[in-house]
């Protein structure tokens, strides 16, 4: 242990004494641990992130569907299942009598996802949202979904059969136009039609990257919003239904819901689905599909900004070796055996690259703090074991390519040692 001591206070000695050329040597092995750090904090906040948004939109919620993933994609669907019919009016009716389901709503998007999603104008005195989604559903509604009012009411259902113009507002949307004042009873222009405010929907947890769509949505009647679009319900989108289970019923709720589509589409025992059924927890198991994806690309960055860092390492050392041959041969001729100068040499590699990650650390729960504080809409929580991970693998690269200098300094023989200047 004394042994151990003296050398470590020996490799910091070092390390201080050549502190620019350290830093230099150590440069990759920073660069290459506060990468993983900070992209295993955004990584793990993005599956936090997903996992409340899976919980906001509510438990035994299925969305029947024309196609097989509503969930984001990066191309468009295959052929088959643009071709496929559109779901109508009457699926979402037969749904709602299923024993198993407690509530069913049709539900009409005008709109789009993307960032063009902005098709209509929203406007209130001069005053325009951002990317509005209009939702028209049933006055059912907040049975099938989790619906959370910060202010006013839910449209009745009598307010739905008379097809008339009211809405409930999103945050985002409510903020747009009306910033600090009370948009209850006011009266917004959508897409040239005055409707009534009766509501405003309180905010949900954050998005992946920015505002969700529940942010932006506006929830208007069904009947109202098959009356302005007859476009979308017999076009080639059609609508789509959301089903909510009774209690401990939502397996059958989905093998229910399956066999009635299959029958009212005409699907022969022999033919596959020509329709989707979507949980949440399956629309935002995509993102870690994504996060995947990124781990494998963003992983062999971060190891080659360690292998260069550990190259450096390797040849500093190599250096260090040559300019204290003479005091290697000094330490040789009064007693300390080769394991002791390869322990030194080794131990100083240790050092150096630990130092190294632990700066790397620093820097990448500092990047992290800042995306949080500066950037809120990318998520960001630093995992445990990135730390550990991080500073293992700096340790482990000290230990690599240090191994080798260290060798050949305990190597080197004592007498030619001594002679060497």
């Amino acid at each position: 242990m004394y042994a151990f001591i003296e050398n470590l206070l020996l490799a910091v000695t070092t390390l201080f004494t050549n502190k620019l050329r350290s830093l230099l040597t150590v440069l990759g092995v920073v660069v290459g641990t506060f990468t993983v750090i900070a992209v295993a904090s955004v990584l793990t906040g993005l599956k936090v992130r997903t996992k409340e948004l899976a919980e906001q939109t509510g438990p035994n919620v299925l969305y029947v569907t024309k196609y097989d993933n509503i969930g984001p994609r990066f191309s468009r669907p295959p052929a088959e299942e643009r071709q496929r019919k559109v779901l109508v009016y009457e699926d979402a009716l037969a749904i709602n009598e299923l024993p198993s389901v407690y509530a069913a709503s049709p539900q009409l998007i005008v709109g789009s996802f993307g960032p063009s999603a902005s098709q209509f104008s929203v406007k209130y005195k001069g005053q325009e949202a951002v990317r509005p989604i209009i939702f028209g559903v049933w006055a059912n509604y907040p049975e099938v979904r989790v619906v959370t009012l910060k202010a006013g009411r839910f449209f009745t259902k009598e307010e739905h059969d008379r097809k008339l113009n009211v809405v409930i507002l999103g945050p985002v949307v409510a903020e747009n136009l009306f910033q600090k004042t009370d948009p209850l009873e006011k009266e917004i222009e959508i897409e040239g039609a005055l409707f009534r405010v009766i509501g405003v929907l309180d905010k949900g947890a954050s998005g992946l990257f920015g505002d969700t769509v529940e942010d932006r949505q506006l929830l208007i009647p069904y009947a109202t919003a098959a009356k302005q679009h007859p476009e979308i319900v017999n076009g080639d989108r059609g609508i789509s239904v959301i089903a909510h289970s009774r209690d401990g019923q939502f397996n059958r709720m989905q093998d229910e819901i399956t066999e009635l589509m299959r029958r009212r589409r005409g699907v022969r025992s022999d033919q596959p689905n020509n329709f989707g059924l979507n949980t949440p927890d399956a629309i935002f198991a995509t993102f870690d599909s994504i996060t995947t994806f990124l781990t494998l690309i963003v992983i062999p960055i971060s190891g080659a900004g360690l292998l260069v860092g550990g190259v450096g390492v390797m040849n500093i050392m190599l250096v260090s070796v040559t300019e204290r041959t003479r005091e290697i041969g000094v330490r040789r001729a009064i007693g300390a055996r080769r394991f002791d100068i390869l322990t030194q040499f080794l131990i100083e590699a240790i050092s150096l690259t630990s130092t190294g990650g632990g700066i790397g650390i620093l820097i990448g729960v500092g990047i992290s703090w800042g995306l949080n504080v500066f950037f809120p809409s990318i998520p960001s929580v630093v995992p445990l074991w990135s730390v550990f991970v991080g500073f293992g693998i700096s340790a482990g690269v000290g230990v690599i390519f240090g191994l080798w200098p260290a060798l050949r300094a305990a190597r080197l023989d004592p007498a030619e040692a001594l002679r060497y200047e």
